[in-house]
């Protein structure tokens, strides 16, 4: 299949020109609206999941726009033009990553926000493999002060230099051993390691240093809070399975290691240790199991919240935003 070169919304948007990059995103199609295909979101049953990798198949999908058609290759400024067999070549790594999408959560926040109305189940683990990003930056210019990436469906977003280096950000070709599926930005899409998902952009076609930051539709005006742009995930328990006697489910976070999940049946009056079962370091989620013993009869409602090894706590209350970003408040989980 050949390659359909984009034009409008959909055309390459990395220039360090602010007001080119501006003009250019004005005429974004809503994704309810988008008349090129149709535009695919789907959450993972995390009731039935188990162990500590989330199949292909079953992986969440967090789309902005119609799948592309097909892939030109990789284009890595100033003028390399890469196939996946180029990139093949490279020395790869894998790697357990938990992928969150920064709006799971979003149909719990009370008064309700615009946007894809996620509940928990926007968030999936992986083994991922690739090339480091690094490897691809070796001689990066003095001006540069962030890199810059487009994906074949039109989605762009940069990282500043000092993550672009990190060592485990990768060109991910490959998902839980086999080739990266279309549907996750198979051939090649960049991983981020520990952020949302936003980051990871997919179907990866273009590579670029930018001279000053950029200020695309999916920089400067989604994936902000009060003007500050969403980076890596909050820590955060949720219960994927309970039952009288007994619970278990799945935490992780962004900013350090999970070191503890905490179970309350009163209401969060009191709270008592899970244990902390498999685990994926440092990027991957781990899997908790508490036992509980019901009192009484009727319903009975369950908590569950994670601490990480940077001193966080999952909150019991929201912290609301007009995105719908980053809720990662306790929720219940309700027991007959």
């Amino acid at each position: 299949m050949t390659f359909e070169v984009m034009t409008g919304h959909r055309g390459i948007c990395l220039d360090s020109t602010i007001e080119r990059c501006a003009a250019s995103c004005q005429s974004l199609v809503p994704v309810a609206e988008s008349s090129m295909g149709e535009v695919v979101n789907t959450e993972t049953d995390l009731g039935s999941h188990t162990g500590l990798l989330t199949p292909n198949e079953r992986h969440f999908r967090r789309n902005n726009f119609p799948y592309p058609e097909s892939w030109p290759g990789l284009l890595v400024e100033p003028g390399s033009r890469l196939s996946l067999s180029d990139l093949k070549r490279f020395e790869t790594r894998e790697l357990v990553v938990t992928l969150e999408c920064a709006g799971n959560g979003r149909a719990f926040l009370d008064p309700p926000v615009p946007g894809e109305q996620w509940g928990l189940g926007a968030v999936s683990t992986a083994r991922w493999g690739g090339a480091p990003l690094v490897r691809l930056l070796p001689d990066l210019p003095d001006w540069a002060v962030e890199i810059g990436f487009e994906g074949a469906d039109g989605f762009v977003r940069s990282l500043p230099i000092e993550m672009a280096r990190h060592p485990d950000v990768l060109l991910a070709t490959t998902m839980n051993g086999e080739p990266l599926p279309r549907e996750h930005g198979g051939p090649v899409r960049l991983l981020v390691p520990g952020w949302y998902g936003m980051a990871s952009v997919k179907w990866l076609t273009a590579i670029r240093a930018l001279r000053e930051p950029f200020q695309g539709h999916f920089q400067v005006e989604r994936y902000v809070i009060d003007d500050r742009p969403v980076r890596e995930m909050q820590v955060r328990a949720v219960i994927t399975q309970a039952g009288p006697g007994q619970a278990r489910g799945y935490a992780w976070s962004g900013q350090g290691a999970v070191s503890a999940v905490e179970v309350s049946d009163d209401g969060g009056v009191t709270w008592f240790p899970a244990e902390l079962k498999e685990s994926a370091p440092p990027y991957g989620w781990t899997r908790w199991e508490a036992g509980w013993k019901p009192g009484g009869s009727g319903a009975t409602q369950l908590l569950a919240r994670a601490h990480d090894s940077a001193g966080n706590r999952q909150p019991l209350e929201q912290v609301w935003n007009t995105l719908g970003y980053c809720n990662n408040a306790v929720r219940p989980y309700a027991i007959s």
